[in-house]
């Protein structure tokens, strides 16, 4: 063999090499930085910790009625004294929390209340009840609606039909008081100038006689703080069944209710039934985006 084609095979033989080192290395380098974006990606993002141990204090202080002594919000904050009385003031300071006239005792200040103002100034709250009306249906499968309360009565602004189609299905627009679990939440909770017009003007055709107001507010009341919930079973051929719960405002007020309606055989009226639950945990989400407080039954 000629030294000039031993020189070429040489050199081809070389090239082989180094374009073998190339894809090794580039194949470790490809690995490594798709492993270093993935760690990156996994590793949560860093914030002020300080800013979250302040929170801490003020959701203790939210969650008191009055004011409290400083000995009460540290272990509760999780912090020692000495560490939640320096939080303290820089919350006073700040005016997110103000020292009471009782010594050493601490509530939320007035820069507090101007944020929970903004903050439901800027609440949708039609948007957070359709949301729920959506997925309230899209868990039980069956027809979802969302009512509130008019000069008029209640009236359903939104409703999403379920798997089973009929007479049961939600409607749009005002809806009664005696035949509706939605009607009998807004008995329980409104004053009785505002509802004893509509319980009376419909009685005739529901139950006949005179119309009895008190009883039925009543014991629409007594449903409603037993249960948390409200429901109607019809007793003729259509086995109509409704279940209703109320969305609670940041002034204890009822906004508006969620409700689910069927038959007797696709609907469960038990508090332990899923359709049930399921009911209550929508009601609830949406009444905490309205920064009111889900009320405890008996």
């Amino acid at each position: 063999m000629s030294p000039c084609i031993f020189n070429i095979i040489e050199l081809m033989f070389y090239c082989c090499i180094m374009i073998l080192r190339f894809v090794c290395v580039n194949l470790v380098f490809n690995h490594t930085t798709v492993r270093k974006k993935q760690m990156q990606e996994k590793k949560p993002r860093r914030g002020i910790q300080s800013v979250e141990i302040a929170f801490r204090i003020l959701g203790v202080m939210q969650n008191s009625q009055q004011a409290m002594a400083l000995k009460d919000i540290a272990p509760l904050a999780g912090l020692t004294a000495s560490a939640a009385n320096n939080y303290l003031v820089s919350l006073v300071r700040i005016g997110l929390a103000a020292a009471d006239e009782k010594p050493g005792h601490y509530r939320l200040g007035p820069a507090a209340l101007s944020l929970g103002v903004s903050a439901i100034q800027q609440i949708d709250g039609f948007e957070i009840v359709r949301r729920e009306v959506t997925n309230l249906r899209d868990t039980t499968k069956r027809s979802a609606a969302v009512t509130t309360w008019t000069d008029d009565g209640p009236i359903s602004l939104f409703k999403q039909d379920g798997d089973q189609r009929g007479a049961f299905e939600f409607r749009t627009g005002l809806i009664p008081m005696l035949t509706s679990a939605a009607g009998k939440i807004y008995a329980a909770r409104l004053p009785t100038n505002l509802t004893a017009h509509l319980i009376e003007q419909d009685w005739g055709g529901v139950f006949g006689g005179k119309a009895d107001v008190g009883k039925f507010r009543e014991d629409a009341a007594r449903e409603l703080k037993r249960r948390g919930y409200t429901t109607i079973v019809r007793s003729d051929l259509s086995g109509y069944v409704s279940i209703a719960a109320p969305i609670l405002d940041w002034n204890g007020d009822v906004r508006f209710t969620l409700s689910l309606a069927g038959t007797r055989a696709s609907i469960k009226i038990e508090p332990s039934s899923d359709h049930v639950k399921a009911l209550l945990a929508s009601a609830s989400r949406a009444t905490q985006a309205l920064g009111g407080k889900t009320e405890g039954r008996d």
